[in-house]
């Protein structure tokens, strides 16, 4: 059986054939961190999501008995108590270090892992670093998703660099950092209420996760592996999330266009290095539509840009087509990122 990666205009393609030999699936973990953390992989555990072990890893005791999780760290005992961080994060930094050796025996062997915390959460703003530092160290590649509570901007124009000046230093103890705004979804759906707003940004958290786990370890028409998704990863920095979906009729300009109007992509995407792009759709999916579709997305980017794409069919999905796009290297944008979408091919 062969196995073939679709690479984007500015890549070469590549084949990979398999011959019988026994590859390891790569061992995905999702480690939650603090009160969002231990939400989002609740959401994964619900989900019947297939692919990715669960790592709840808190300061508080009851809340961290609530978690559902195939593993669970108390990284509070002895400082914070059964009480938590109160929102400090410096006893979720040291209480990283008390249970590191914990830690490691969890990460040892992961190949991806994906760090999932709240920033402004005491516990998993102070841990999450020092774990994505941790599962780097032991050799995995290192995905940090966090969240920003509503009312972190400085007045509503959504540039994550006045809310966030230790940006870097966050982007630098993960292969990638992806920053996803609560405000943005609120600004969206203001009839929303802000804990409305944060289910919103957990759930789809918890789909990104789901959506790469699945993507990686399950066979497409189009496959991405592993390997793939690491040589994207790797380019590091800020990056940025696109999730859509649109009826299957529509055109590849559509289709993308549709994604970018998400609340939570507002970073620059011109300014992207890297792209790792999965597109699914029902038995209706052409290869003439995906190929499409990834020409516009890549003609959005740098000339210097790296685009990987594959496209899977999944039953259920007749009529209409679903994306996933992790960009990586978006830096924060100086202006809107709001540009002319091409119709594509």
């Amino acid at each position: 059986m062969e196995l073939i990666s679709k690479r984007g205009k500015r890549s070469e393609e590549m084949s990979y054939s398999y011959d019988g030999e026994e590859f390891g699936d790569p061992r995905i973990l999702a480690v939650g961190c603090g009160d969002a953390g231990c939400r989002i992989v609740t959401r994964l555990a619900y989900m019947g999501q297939s692919g990715a072990e669960t790592l709840a890893a808190d300061t508080d005791r009851s809340r961290l008995g609530g978690t559902k999780a195939d593993g669970k760290i108390l990284m509070g005992d002895g400082v914070a108590g059964s009480g938590g961080a109160g929102g400090d994060p410096g006893p979720g930094r040291s209480e990283v270090d008390r249970s590191r050796r914990a830690l490691e025996e969890a990460l040892e062997g992961a190949d991806l892992v994906f760090v999932l915390a709240g920033l402004g959460d005491g516990a998993g703003g102070g841990a999450a670093a020092a774990i994505c530092e941790t599962a780097r160290d032991l050799g995995a590649t290192t995905v940090a998703i966090f969240a920003l509570p509503a009312g972190s901007d400085d007045g509503g124009d959504g540039r994550l660099s006045v809310a966030l000046p230790d940006t870097e230093a966050l982007a630098k103890s993960a292969d990638t950092l992806i920053l996803l705004d609560a405000g943005k979804v609120l600004q969206m759906a203001p009839d929303l209420s802000i804990d409305q707003a944060l289910s919103v940004i957990d759930q789809l958290v918890a789909e990104i996760v789901k959506g790469i786990a699945e993507t990686v370890k399950e066979t497409s028409l189009i496959n991405l592996d592993y390997a793939d998704l690491k040589t994207i990863v790797s380019r590091g920095g800020l990056s940025a999330v696109l999730v859509g979906e649109s009826d299957s009729k529509e055109g590849p300009g559509e289709i993308v266009g549709s994604a970018l109007t998400s609340p939570l992509a507002d970073l620059d995407i011109e300014g992207a290095t890297g792209c790792l792009l999965h597109i699914t759709g029902g038995f209706d999916l052409t290869l003439r539509k995906a190929a499409g579709i990834a020409s516009v997305l890549t003609g959005l980017m740098g000339q210097e840009a790296n685009v990987i794409w594959g496209a899977r069919v999944k039953e259920g999905f007749e009529g209409k087509i679903r994306i996933l796009a992790i960009l990586t290297g978006a830096g924060i944008p100086s202006a809107s990122i709001r540009q002319e979408i091409p119709p594509g091919p």
